[in-house]
């Protein structure tokens, strides 16, 4: 496909029109001006807007500029939910949870957090630390804090850092536990901050006077109460101290010039993408194991994905809606597959497929991904030639012949997928149509082996 193709698409793949006002909307909702924030969201929710309705939702639901009204925050949570925007998703989940509906909130958040969303991956894991709606779990509360503590949230971290230090739901290791607790601390999360002055004053393992002094400084400068003032205490009893080693003039100097520099570090920044996929692998049953996923392509269509693998925010792919312009996405994830990452093409014709209402965008990408030799974007550029989705017509002869090439796939969730969709297709196709599925078959295989279509050796979800 021709990018000279796709920024001819860029002004018009929204099957709706959105009103140039979602940016102001949120600047309104931002700055606390509530009555204009309400009216442009209310506009841009009846036009089809599902970030529109996840903030008019956060409205009713914490009474900013309308009284509070759970019942009309959960139907607009609703409407933004059935457009595959998650954070709503993540929101109604927890809303359900707290009203006792935990079978229907337990899956909305799942749902959510898959896309990463760090806001339904830590109610999970309070969930089953706290027993709530659940049977108390440590080990699995560890599991979806620290899935949490990747999309950056601190207080995820600092949790994550307490159990590692505790041995509790995992054993006990002082180095992860230093790690996941600098990086709350690094944030700006006080508790950390307080918490690793601490383990530097008094841990006679960690004890480093110097760095003890830098975290007290900090904390002093950023909070001006009895955090502050306690901070501050503690710095110059340590500076007055008997063991003030590494505190000489020069290096005092040094810390205070790094005091000054000290910014809190951003949430997307305080993990490697590396570390992210490392973590993004590890199973949780219930939530991300074969039969788990299977079930969820099947209900859903596709399967919600963390974009950040690939480069793309929620940011991101709200401002397509707020500009109208998708060429920065495709952009990202042109880059991301270049890098190898050829998963990254499904995930936009995901996009496609859902958030944008584009199916016929949606089959150009899937059949990108699948030339790239990703055996998900074969799996749904099969189900569309199936189906006859994003083309003018079925196509069983091509379904077949991609489902032939994904059940050979090493992903145990398309595998299964695959071997049942094409006992549907053998029951219900032509013998002219298997035949000329099982040629075109042939053909992806030698494309495959003469390099025409990359094939990966490797890939899928687990």
């Amino acid at each position: 496909m021709k990018k000279t193709v796709l920024a001819l698409l860029c002004g018009t793949f929204l099957s709706f029109q959105v009103r140039a006002g979602l940016s102001d909307a949120i600047l309104s909702y931002n700055y606390q001006q509530y009555p204009a924030a309400l009216a442009e969201f209310s506009y841009l929710q009846e036009e089809g807007n599902p970030v529109a309705a996840y903030y008019l939702g956060r409205m009713y639901q914490l009474g900013q500029g309308v009284p509070v009204d759970l019942r009309y925050a959960m139907r607009f949570y609703k409407m933004a939910d059935a457009a595959y925007y998650f954070p709503a998703s993540a929101e109604l989940g927890k809303l359900l949870m707290d009203a006792g509906d935990v079978s229907n909130g337990l899956a909305l958040l799942k749902k959510s957090a898959l896309t990463g969303d760090a806001f339904a991956i830590n109610e999970l894991a309070n969930a089953y630390a706290e027993g709530k709606g659940v049977e108390q779990n440590p080990r699995l509360a560890f599991e979806f804090f620290r899935l949490a503590a990747t999309s950056g949230n601190m207080k995820a971290q600092y949790q994550i850092a307490k159990m590692y230090f505790d041995g509790r739901g995992v054993p006990q290791d002082y180095t992860q536990a230093k790690k996941w607790l600098t990086r709350a601390a690094d944030q700006g999360y006080v508790l950390a901050q307080i918490d690793l002055a601490e383990l530097y004053t008094n841990d006679n393992l960690l004890k480093n006077i110097p760095l003890a002094y830098k975290w007290y400084s900090i904390i002093a400068a950023y909070n001006s109460d009895s955090i502050g003032q306690k901070a501050a205490e503690k710095r110059d009893i340590l500076l007055r101290g008997k063991n003030k080693k590494g505190l000489n003039k020069k290096n005092l100097a040094e810390i205070q010039s790094e005091v000054g520099r000290w910014k809190p570090q951003k949430a997307e920044n305080s993990i490697s993408i590396e570390e992210l996929a490392q973590i993004q692998k590890s199973q949780i049953d219930g939530f991300n194991d074969p039969k788990t996923l299977q079930q969820i392509i099947l209900d859903m269509g596709f399967l919600p994905r963390d974009g950040r693998l690939f480069g793309v925010t929620i940011q991101m792919v709200d401002d397509v809606f707020s500009t109208q312009n998708v060429q920065p996405l495709i952009d990202e994830i042109e880059r991301a597959a270049k890098d190898g990452k050829v998963e990254a093409y499904g995930y936009l014709a995901d996009l496609f497929s859902t958030r944008l209402d584009n199916p016929v965008e949606a089959f150009l990408w899937y059949q990108k991904g699948a030339d790239a030799g990703d055996a998900y974007a074969q799996y749904q550029l099969a189900q569309m030639y199936c189906e006859g989705i994003g083309i003018s017509q079925p196509d069983a002869a091509a379904c077949y012949a991609w489902l032939l090439n994904v059940q050979n796939a090493k992903d145990p969730v398309l595998n299964v997928l695959a071997q049942q969709a094409i006992a549907i297709v053998q029951s219900s196709a032509t013998q002219d149509e298997l035949t000329r599925g099982l040629a075109l078959s042939e053909e992806h295989k030698k494309s495959f082996k003469e390099g025409k279509i990359s094939q990966k050796s490797s890939g899928g979800f687990l």
